[in-house]
């Protein structure tokens, strides 16, 4: 149906308890040579309201497979057990599903000098000692924990800052990082919603949005990451671009609870660099686990 503003996409429910199917698939291309990233995991939400009229989230993640031939089995496991962390985060929101603060941090820091303890058994060397030091003093910082925790796309996909009042006028936009395009790089891209695009009916709200590159102040990490790899490219024409980035989410009509949300990125610079992400989350029942 076509929208009708204005809309108010906030979280209407009680009480919720999901279960999704997260994949993410990378394809990085050089010099016509692709290698392929795979990570596929299962999450259970738990989401309850509460007095002050905000939400209680409980995101736990389990069946943990990370695909990637460039990694030892034990360097798998060793990031396994370092994001098993977050499974002890619970995250205070309000009707949009914004983060307001972390409940129970002392115990997200328990678990943490335990996991360093641990993994220090195993892995000894210069940078493990500088990890677990980060480690120890970055889950101290409530503020960081939080805004990093959203950062995971698997959980930004979920807590959505795309959650909002929407009237025809006025499109939902904010800039999100990504680090992920090439080592040792940044970008900052704008994304915007679709209010054109929008569509509900009595079940179902879907919400489109795409997204753009707003200034090229980060170019420079680019084009010193080409040399450092030794990846020809032309400086005069050749310039990161964003190729594709479009991304749908579908909620719940009434509860506006997300049902599935799956984003696509097709990222280059020059006919010698390109990167395709591929970011995916799906509800599925208990019995599909």
């Amino acid at each position: 149906m076509e929208p009708m503003f204005p809309i108010n996409v906030k979280l209407n429910l009680s009480e919720g308890k999901k279960f999704y199917r997260y994949t993410y698939n990378e394809y990085t291309t050089t010099h016509g040579k692709t290698h392929r990233s795979e990570l596929n995991k299962n999450l259970h939400v738990s989401l309850q309201r509460l007095e002050n009229e905000g939400f209680e989230y409980h995101i736990d993640i389990f069946d943990r497979v990370h695909l990637d031939k460039e990694l030892s089995p034990s360097e798998k496991d060793f990031l396994a057990q370092i994001a098993d962390i977050n499974n002890e985060v619970v995250l205070l929101t309000d009707e949009y599903a914004r983060l307001k603060n972390i409940q129970g941090l002392s115990v997200l820091q328990h678990k943490v000098a335990k996991t360093v303890e641990k993994l220090s058994r195993s892995y000894v060397g210069k940078q493990a000692e500088e990890l677990y030091r980060f480690l120890k003093e970055f889950y101290q910082k409530e503020n960081l924990v939080g805004k990093d925790f959203l950062k995971k796309n698997h959980f930004g996909m979920i807590l959505h800052p795309f959650y909002g009042m929407y009237e025809q006028e006025n499109e939902g936009k904010h800039r999100v990082r990504y680090n992920n395009f090439m080592t040792h790089t940044v970008i900052d891209i704008d994304e915007t919603v679709q209010t054109e695009a929008m569509r509900y009916d009595e079940e179902l709200l879907l919400l489109q949005y795409t997204g753009a590159i707003p200034s090229d102040k980060n170019w420079e990490m680019f084009y010193g990451e080409m040399k450092r790899k030794q990846v020809a490219y032309n400086r005069e024409k050749d310039i990161p671009q964003l190729d594709k980035y479009k991304g749908q989410m579908l909620l719940d009509f009434t509860t506006k609870e997300v049902l599935e949300h799956k984003l696509t990125i097709e990222f280059s610079l020059g006919e010698n660099y390109q990167k395709k992400i591929i970011y995916h989350i799906k509800e599925i029942s208990h019995e599909d686990l």
